[in-house]
Parts: structure tokens; sequence; C-alpha cells
């Protein structure tokens, strides 16, 4: 049996104006990839929709290193943000091949 090993998933939930921002600064925290989707809900702030485009919000899923996960969390709680629908959260993960993931 192949040996896994524990890496660290961030999820971020954010307006998808910021989505191409953000991803450009996760990738100078040293991040290898990213996954994206289309997301919608309603938490703390209000729904709404973006008038030109078919979904407001964007799920962005990261595998990386403990250290990279946490200073995605630290940007995504910055006070410019305070009043946006953002939302950052961290789980653990079991990978297979952790260079696929990691730098």
């Amino acid at each position: 049996m192949t040996a896994t090993v524990e890496l660290t998933i961030a999820i971020v939930i954010t307006e998808t104006h910021y989505e191409q921002e953000m991803l450009s600064h996760f990738r100078e925290l040293g991040i290898k990839g990213f996954t994206c989707m289309n997301c919608r809900g309603q938490g703390h702030h209000q729904v709404y929709d973006e008038p030109f485009i078919d979904h407001s919000q964007t799920r962005i899923e990261i595998i990386t290193t403990d250290e990279i996960a946490e200073s995605i969390v630290d940007y995504c709680r910055q006070p410019r943000f305070e009043s946006h629908a953002i939302t950052a959260y961290l789980e653990t993960v079991r990978v297979r091949d952790p260079e696929r993931f990691i730098a």
C-alpha cells in the first residue's frame, strides 16, 4: 500500500471580482496549483448578483503546506475585506503524491 502524506487545503470563498487578485497573491506565497469553481450561498453578508456574469462568488481550493495555508487565511482576513463576502478556512487532507501539490 502506498503511503500518504498529510497536507492542508485552504478553501477561500470570495466575491468573484477578487479572484484574480487573490490568486496572484497566493502564487507569490508559493502555491503550486489551485482549483476554482463558481458557487453561491448566503452567510453573514447578503447574497448579491453580478449583473454581467452568472455567479457572484468563487470557491478557491489550494492543497499546500500548513505555513502557506495559514498565510492565505491571514491574507483573506485583512481589514479591507471585512465588509465583503469573503471567508477562508483550512482542512487537513492526505495525499499520495505530495510533490504534485508543493514545491
